[in-house]
Formats: C-alpha cells, sequence, structure tokens
C-alpha cells in the first residue's frame, strides 16, 4: 500500500529537520526540539512573543520559557517593541543569524541533492506545486 500524503509530507519534514540539525550541531548550535519549533517561526525581522506561540502551537508561558533559555545561549535577545510600551519583540542576535545562515545553506544544499537526484524540471514542478499549495503568500 502506498505511504499516504500525511506520511509522505511528515517523513519529508523529518528529513529535511534532520538535516539542518546536523549541520547545526557540526557548527556548534546545540539546540533542543523545543528551541527549533521557535527559531523556525521567527524571522530575521523578529517577533512578539505571542505571535512566535500562535505559530509554534505553544502557550504563552512555555514560549517565555523557551525564549530565555534562548537568550541565555545567545541566540535571541528581547527588545522593547516600539508600538506598545509593554510589549517586547524577539529578535536573532548575531549569534543566531549566523545559526540562521547555516540552516539556510544546508537547506540550499538539500533543495540542489533533490534537484540533481530527480531532475531540475521535475524540482522546479514539484516546488511550485508546494508553494502554490502551502505557500502563505
Amino acid at each position: 500500500m502506498a505511504k499516504s500524503l500525511q506520511v509522505l509530507l511528515r517523513d519529508a519534514h523529518a528529513t529535511v529537520d534532520a538535516e539542518v540539525q546536523s549541520a547545526l550541531a557540526v557548527a556548534g548550535y546545540i539546540l533542543t526540539p523545543a528551541h527549533y519549533r521557535v527559531l523556525r517561526n521567527l524571522g530575521e525581522d523578529g517577533a512578539r512573543p505571542v505571535e512566535l506561540a500562535a505559530k509554534a502551537s505553544i502557550t504563552r508561558q512555555a514560549i517565555a520559557k523557551i525564549v530565555d533559555d534562548l537568550e541565555r545561549i545567545g541566540m535571541v535577545r528581547r527588545e522593547p517593541d516600539p508600538y506598545d510600551g509593554r510589549g517586547v519583540i524577539v529578535r536573532f542576535t548575531d549569534h543566531g543569524l549566523a545559526g540562521l545562515t547555516v540552516a539556510r545553506k544546508r537547506m540550499a544544499e538539500l533543495e540542489y541533492e533533490y534537484a540533481t537526484r530527480i531532475g531540475s524540471e521535475r524540482w522546479t514542478s514539484l516546488r511550485a506545486t508546494l508553494e502554490e499549495l502551502f505557500g502563505e503568500e
């Protein structure tokens, strides 16, 4: 019996995640699954904790603890929210941005490897289809 779409997508996600985590570990970034869950939802412009909680599907209390830990290891910093005097924006530090570069580089390598395996036309078509189905923009 063929794998379901859900299983195929889960396996694809797990494979890419493991490859990125491995590249980060080799570069000296020792992160927990909770760290990854938050960092993958933190854009270069930063995000409010409530936004991170919603995107990562975890509670605000859990976000606070994870952000505390990420601050402790130098991946992120909290800055005052210019639009809300009581709020904060979580942003990558330079160290965190360097880790983001490692992750993006490994993802680009994976895309190249996949395109090489199945052919660039098929890869381009697959990627475009996934973006059409699941992309936010």
